[in-house]
């Protein structure tokens, strides 16, 4: 016994010795800045396209510039080389020989995976970057096959190859499970460029076909997600402008392509983003009954769709794995720390040297062998449940409600009193220039960076609230506990509504009531708790207390008469809460809402997953093996497997 004893206490001692040395060599792990602003680089590539595209000198130092920055392998890399390949193959006759040159030399000393040679902090992983990766190199290896590229050794025509099958598969992810950042200003812009280039510039049919369905698939949610020219929705992934001041969303000029922005009466974007790939493609007509179903402004319609999958699908699919297109979708979810994923995650971080990007360098800390290859991390996940569980995008049941004064817009029930990161859980557009929303703020605005963190105070949320929608009406419950949770910086006792008062015709506060008029569309919210302006705003509208609630109703002239009798309508609708249940009368309608629980509508619980698409214009399954979208006569029928992208026209008034 003594013998065992002193056996299992040496045993104990070495594992406590080299776990040691592994703690000392992790702190040791050098972190590469992403990038380093001091160097003053004008990477407009997108200029140069401008210029080009009308006729007008560039500016070549600009490629320079660009050269230096993707060389060096700063974070948005991929970003540059979007209008970059544009140039190449639209405009080779128009570059100088040593234009020409730094444009090859940036191209083919490029990085353009995670698996190949070399340490950097790029984010390659995200839904919108696997795409502008794997189509840089494809159109790299296309266009110099025979060139070998020295950061591997292999040739174009071997990128081009590998670059192949990861846009095959996440043409096919997007087709199947629909877009994991749903509904994103800012990254569905990162998506239609690359799709643009591979539509123009492949000369394998199956990509351009492919990829041309998928463009159809995104455009069908630009042209159901828009409100009199702006695309600001419920989103996996969206920022403070892009929310907040409808005029400054990253799809504007996309949108004003397709419908022009005299229809709305708006004025024509100034933007000159990786967008004008799209607006300068040559392959790809838009879709009529896409441009009929973005017009179809004039009537009342409810719209349901699900996009991307919960991160309790991923083994059912067989996507959790070191495989292509298993950590293609785990982290074009960003779904890192999660106890499904984290030693996945971790087991291809060391496998190709990941753990000094900046991104990911906090994962040092959980990089020992006594967690790694006991199973310990997915326990730790899930006692010590850290913040960076909140970044997972999972699967988002949408729904939203057009009508001709206004544009409400839900995920429904999506993950309630979880971590938030990036997620736009409803959005009220009221107008052209009015946008209207609620979070739990991640951190205090004084904080230095609270304003553009990721989540900040308005960009995301602290702790996501228990949403869902009928028709006008969107209900929140918010519990935010009282302590932080593991690697949590702060948690604010309160939350806020982004309620511009500028922005409005007039605006009325009364305890827990907050009405707004703009035009003849108006909006209200009740509150648990007093509602006040956060001091020195005029958009910032304050609710104090942990565990609250936020009704919001829309309405307008034709439907509820003067502003002052839907006022006097809304103070007189019953609401009640009690232990986490929120009433709420409007009309006829009995909403009652518990939290992390069920949805009732006159006491009918109400199924909150739906199909992939559920409209007027389409009914379609998860995971389809084909799709229809109709309207007005037009019609568009998609079949990814087979091939198959047939477009009926008929001319229609606009």
């Amino acid at each position: 016994m003594a013998i065992i004893l002193k056996f299992g206490l040496l045993v104990l001692s070495l594992v406590i010795a080299f776990t040691a040395y592994e703690v000392v060599r992790n702190t040791g792990v050098e972190k590469i800045p992403a990038r380093d602003s001091s160097l003053g680089l004008d990477v407009r590539t997108d200029a140069v396209l401008r210029d080009l595209e009308n006729g007008r000198p560039y500016d070549a130092s600009i490629l320079k510039d660009t050269q230096t920055f993707v060389g060096r392998r700063f974070d948005t890399s991929d970003f540059r080389l979007q209008s970059l390949a544009r140039i190449l193959y639209e405009h080779r006759e128009a570059l100088t020989r040593e234009d020409y040159e730094t444009i090859r030399d940036t191209f083919i000393e490029f990085k353009y995976w995670m698996d190949q040679p070399g340490s950097d902090s790029m984010c390659y992983w995200s839904e919108n970057h696997q795409l502008l990766f794997a189509a840089s190199e494809y159109l790299a290896g296309q266009y110099w096959p025979d060139e070998v590229f020295p950061n591997t050794g292999q040739t174009g025509r071997d990128h081009q190859a590998l670059a192949r099958e990861r846009i095959l598969i996440w043409l096919e992810q997007r087709w199947l499970y629909g877009f994991t950042e749903w509904y994103s200003n800012t990254y569905y812009v990162e998506d239609i460029a690359p799709l643009a280039n591979l539509i123009d510039f492949a000369e394998d049919e199956e990509i351009v076909l492919k990829a041309q369905i998928i463009l159809d698939l995104l455009l069908y949610d630009l042209a159901t997600q828009s409100y009199r020219g702006n695309f600001i929705s419920s989103s996996g992934r969206m920022y403070g402008k892009g929310k907040r001041f409808p005029e400054k969303n990253s799809m504007r000029a996309v949108i004003d392509s397709i419908w022009g922005p005299a229809r709305w009466g708006g004025e024509p974007s100034k933007r000159t983003g990786m967008d004008l790939n799209f607006i300068y493609i040559n392959n790809y007509q838009v879709p009529p009954v896409i441009r009929a179903i973005g017009a179809d402004d004039q009537r009342d319609v409810v719209i349901k769709a699900s996009t991307g999958l919960d991160l309790d699908e991923l083994a059912g699919e067989g996507l959790i794995g070191l495989e292509d297109r298993q950590i293609m979708m785990q982290l074009a979810m960003e779904a890192f720390s999660n106890e499904r994923v984290i030693d996945n995650t971790l087991a291809y971080m060391q496998r190709h040297d990941m753990l000094s990007n900046e991104f990911l360098h906090d994962f040092n800390t959980f990089n020992l062998t006594i967690m790694t290859e006991t199973g310990l991390l997915p326990v730790i996940s899930r006692y010590l449940n850290p913040v960076t569980n909140g970044t997972a995008i999972q699967r988002a049941n949408t729904y939203t409600f057009k009508t001709p004064d206004y544009m409400l817009a839900s995920a429904q029930a999506y993950h309630p009193g979880t971590y938030g990161d990036q997620q736009h859980l409803w959005n009220a557009l009221l107008s052209k220039d009015v946008s209207v929303f609620t979070t739990h703020p991640a951190k205090p605005l004084s904080d230095e960076g609270a304003l553009s963190g990721s989540p900040g105070y308005w960009v995301g949320s602290g702790r996501l609230p228990h949403v869902v929608q009928d028709l006008n009406v969107v209900l929140n419950i918010y519990q935010i506990p009282e302590k932080k949770g593991f690697m949590e910086k702060s948690i604010q006792d309160y939350t806020h509504a982004h309620f511009p008062q500028e922005r409005f015709d007039e605006v009325r506060l009364d305890g827990r009531y907050a009405f707004g008029r703009v035009g003849q569309t108006y909006s209200a919210f009740i509150a648990r708790n007093p509602l006040y302006y956060a001091e020195g705003t005029t958009d910032d509208l304050i609710q104090p207390g942990r565990d609250t609630y936020w009704v919001f109703e829309a309405g307008s002239r034709e439907a509820d008469g003067a502003f002052e009798d839907f006022m006097a309508r809304i103070k007189s609708n019953p609401v009640s809460y009690d232990d986490g249940k929120l009433t709420y009368k409007s009309g006829e309608r009995l909403l009652e809402l518990r939290f992390q629980g069920d949805f009732q509508i006159d006491g009918v619980v109400q199924d909150l997953e739906y199909p992939r698409f559920d409209s007027p214009y389409a009914q379609v399954q998860r995971k389809p093996d084909s799709m229809t979208i109709r309207y007005q006569g037009q019609s568009l029928f998609l079949d990814f497997y087979s091939g198959r992208r047939e477009v009926v026209s008929e001319t229609i008034a606009d």
